[in-house]
């Protein structure tokens, strides 16, 4: 009888404990309250100044389209990618969208900064999006070209998130299914593509 007594005692700190930290995390993520361990892991929030629909096709944060295309290109260099740069940069600066957001985004969904995904080399599909015409008669939606893949990226962005303070990763990931891991490979390479390195 003790022996129960026990196991029913410590099953119940386990299921109290369990859910206290699963409250604790969902009004965190409701609040979007995070806690960083090292300084360098907060994402920076962009502050944009789209004055009028000129100034919005022609820069993002003071930079130009050109400036930011060089910069993603950098990046994408040697990869399956490369060329993409400033079409990232032109089809993202147009639609309101973070350019950096998109060209994280595409990094961590295609791998091609190590060997691109067959999702992404078959089916040019940047960010794991599924639907119909599905690639390979999957669940994965193809498209005919990478540009295409790329405008869908940015649409389901500019869709979700019309504004550019709310396109940060830790803010979108589980609109896109993801987690805390896959918004902060995201944030890392958006760091990366800022610097253009």
């Amino acid at each position: 009888m003790r022996k129960r007594l026990v196991f029913v005692i410590i099953l119940l700190c386990n299921f109290f404990f369990v859910y206290g930290i699963n409250y604790a995390n969902q009004v965190m993520q409701e609040n979007d309250f995070l806690i960083y361990l090292n300084e360098e892991d907060k994402p920076i929030v962009e502050e944009t100044e789209l004055k009028d629909d000129h100034s919005k096709d022609k820069e993002f944060d003071g930079e130009s389209i050109e400036v930011i295309g060089e910069k993603i290109e950098n990046v994408f260099n040697k990869t399956e990618l490369e060329g993409m740069g400033e079409y990232v940069s032109r089809s993202s600066i147009t639609k309101g969208v973070n350019p950096y957001l998109v060209g994280g985004i595409i990094l961590v969904n295609t791998n091609c900064k190590n060997e691109c995904s067959v999702l992404f080399k078959q089916c040019h599909n940047v960010f794991e999006k599924k639907g119909k015409p599905g690639c390979f008669g999957g669940t994965y939606q193809e498209y005919d070209n990478i540009n295409k893949g790329i405008d869908a990226l940015i649409l389901e962005i500019s869709d979700k998130f019309s504004d550019v303070e709310s396109q940060l990763p830790y803010k979108i990931f589980s609109s896109f299914g993801k987690n805390e891991t896959w918004a902060y490979k995201v944030n890392e390479y958006m760091e990366r593509l800022k610097r253009g390195k």
